[in-house]
């Protein structure tokens, strides 16, 4: 049970703290969009579904200029650049972000040209608007109380029987304090369900829908390290649920056959 302990309580805290710090967090991100190396745009200008196929390369021709980032993540708590020197930033503050890069543009006498495309304001609009961290803490705070009612379980201690002799013995939690328990372990297994299920989902909708709108001029990643460790948080959820209800369900064949003898 310890694995599965260290990885609900220390998962949700790295996935939370991605793009906080470019001291290693800044690979845990959900989404990452950045400029594509092209030198004009792939769609095909013969496309029936296109109305106006101009207003690809016009895109092109403003994104692929001397831009000053080259890649722009996002976390649940914070933003991440790339800068085209190879240099990381990171902050919880867009607003920060933007204000180098605007420093940079100025100094390069093209402000615009530092971020032609925005893709700050894309991502932070992404962070504000779409990402939610509330169903992690309720998850998070659900299963620290299930570990508080599993630590009042008793335990193994010596006893005297009925010869004299010393035996070690075990009595079996009530059963409110297991039904407690279980229902507190099965709704942070649901609720981490629906919120890593909700992340991945937004975070592939949001780089699909980045690149289709500016037509294939910048690339949408979704962060594959913040997607495992959601996951496998969300399976040790479900082991201790697991685990939980086969107690539950043996101790209750145990106690049945002890009444029948």
């Amino acid at each position: 049970m310890r694995l599965p302990v260290n990885a609900v309580l220390t998962n949700p805290a790295i996935l939370l703290a991605g793009c906080t710090s470019s001291n290693g967090l800044s690979n845990v991100y959900l989404v990452s969009l950045q400029y594509k190396n092209a030198s004009s745009s792939s769609l095909s200008p013969n496309d029936p579904v296109l109305v106006n196929p101009g207003i690809a390369d016009k895109i092109y021709n403003v994104s692929h200029g001397n831009s000053t980032i080259r890649e722009v993540r996002a976390g649940y708590m914070g933003l991440c650049l790339t800068l085209s020197n190879g240099a990381q930033l990171c902050s919880g503050s867009a607003a920060a972000l933007a204000s180098m890069v605007k420093a940079e543009g100025i100094q390069g006498n093209d402000k615009g040209a530092a971020d032609p495309l925005n893709l700050i304001w894309i991502a932070q609009n992404f962070k504000e608007k779409i990402v939610f961290d509330g169903l992690i803490f309720i998850a998070v705070v659900l299963t620290f109380l299930c570990f508080i009612l599993l630590a009042t379980f008793p335990g193994w201690h010596e006893e005297i029987d009925e010869n004299g002799s010393e035996r070690e013995v075990k009595p079996f939690p009530s059963w409110t304090m297991m039904q407690v328990t279980l229902g507190l372990s099965a709704l942070g297994f649901m609720f981490g369900l629906v919120s890593i299920l909700w992340q991945h989902v937004n975070s592939s909708a949001a780089g699909t829908m980045s690149e289709s709108l500016t037509y294939g001029a910048i690339e949408g990643h979704v962060g594959t390290a913040a997607m495992i460790i959601g996951w496998a948080a969300v399976v040790c959820l479900g082991i201790i649920a697991l685990a939980l209800l086969i107690m539950i369900l043996s101790i209750r064949i145990l106690s049945k056959l002890t009444d029948d003898i």
